[in-house]
């Protein structure tokens, strides 16, 4: 069963949030300019969770281990005197080419996610009950591994979404802090213990240590069954350490799979022409595909994104192959799984090509895709239809099937430093 226990976190002293700098975007998603800005300031969790670019394991060990502790001392974090579980808010408005890509009924100016954190007792899951869709990086798992052995901590929480019936669990999340996101109220009557601002999106935190909520809330998780949608580099980190003999209790953010404000987006992948030559993808693209055509309505990234919708809708299997020469449909067999199957162009990239995932460059939307490609950097571009979140958890559970690396982008991210704990769940 879902043992989601009370933990005495750690989260930005209250005092200084959010004046104070002290969170930066998810570790995997920083760009060296984004690193060099968050890490310019002696205490943001930049200091010591991500893997700056270029740096040896064990010089970011070092790294890590030490700011952490000076950011502890100079009480920058703090942590709670009893164990609680956490309410995790995120308010958000879409970038623009992520609501570009979105089917048009789901475009709303204003987001808030509501998930409920706490530590996830591995040990006490039964078989079947969390389930991964992603492949992993063996050595971005032994990265975390390695990071948490030396630190001692889960930092941030790992995001996995449930279906409950009648969303029993957020309705009463949405009590105890006095907000009703139906009516679009979104400011609780409850004042968050933490609040910080990151690249125009509101992250706020609220701790609830009162006995009858923490048993009420236990009940409500413990039949749940996760699937993991956010961190599977970290979970499986968790796991192998379990394995491994040293009790393992991760930080784990619980969201309604259905909830409105949760975003599932495809991860489109570029590859440059110093790889393959577009004429070449292309080429081979008509050897190997039943159906290679000119996607001639596909003139710039609104387009594109709407044509992807169309072969979603569609139950179209494929992808948009992108480049200076053009934009094509590309069409393999029919699918059954209902829109979460990548596994024809992983083939095609990966078996047919033998191309290093690592050469490929992951990018969240078409526009982002298509910009990439044009001149003068050139390259071709793999644009993915829309996927349902059904289906992706249908494969990950009934099949036991996972797709590609970084094949799924669920939205919004946390943050790295709004919340971190002992790794074993206890402190």
């Amino acid at each position: 069963m879902v043992e989601l226990s009370p933990v005495r976190a750690w989260h930005p002293d209250p005092a200084r949030a959010p004046a104070d700098p002290l969170v930066c975007p998810v570790y995997d998603t920083l760009s060296v300019d984004e690193f060099a800005r968050y890490a310019s300031h002696p205490h943001n969790a930049a200091q010591f969770v991500p893997r700056p670019a270029g740096r040896s394991l064990a010089e970011f060990l070092g790294q890590a281990t030490s700011a952490l502790r000076s950011a502890r001392d100079a009480k920058a974090f703090v942590q709670d005197d009893r164990p609680s579980l956490y309410v995790y808010g995120i308010r958000y408005v879409p970038p623009a080419d992520i609501l570009e890509a979105l089917a048009p009924e789901s475009r709303r100016a204003d987001y808030l996610l509501l998930g409920l954190v706490g530590a996830l007792d591995l040990a006490g899951l039964a078989h079947g009950q969390v389930a991964l869709h992603e492949r992993t990086f063996p050595d971005r798992v032994e990265e975390r591994v390695a990071l948490t052995e030396a630190t001692g901590m889960s930092f941030a929480p790992i995001v996995a979404g449930y279906h409950g019936a009648g969303h029993a669990l957020n309705d009463r999340i949405e009590g105890i802090l006095g907000l009703r996101r139906s009516a679009l109220e979104f400011r609780a009557t409850v004042p968050p213990l933490v609040e910080a601002s990151l690249a125009g999106t509101r992250h706020l935190l609220w701790r609830i240590d009162e006995p009858d909520s923490l048993e009420a809330l236990a009940n409500e998780v413990r039949s749940l069954r996760l699937l993991i949608l956010d961190g599977h580099h970290r979970f499986t980190a968790a796991a192998h350490r379990q394995h491994a003999g040293h009790p393992s209790a991760p930080l784990v953010m619980l969201v309604d799979g259905s909830d409105r404000a949760l975003q599932l987006l495809p991860w489109h992948r570029v590859l440059p022409p110093s790889v393959a030559l577009p004429a070449q993808l292309l080429d081979r693209a008509r050897q190997e595909f039943a159906s290679v055509v000119p996607a001639t309505d596909v003139v710039d990234p609104a387009t594109a994104a709407e044509h992807l919708r169309r072969m979603h809708r569609s139950g179209v299997r494929g992808f948009l192959l992108a480049s200076t020469l053009g934009t094509y449909e590309v069409r393999g067999a029919p699918s059954s799984d209902g829109g979460a199957d990548f596994d024809q162009l992983h083939a095609f990239l990966d078996d047919t090509l033998g191309i290093d995932p690592e050469s490929l460059t992951f990018v969240r939307s078409p526009r982002a895709a298509l910009e990439a490609v044009a001149p003068p950097g050139g390259g071709t571009a793999f644009l993915l239809p829309a996927l349902s979140a059904r289906a992706v958890e249908a494969r990950a559970f009934d099949r036991g099937e996972v797709m590609a690396q970084k094949s799924t982008m669920f939205l919004p991210k946390v943050a790295e430093g709004m919340l971190f704990a002992p790794a074993g769940g206890t402190a």
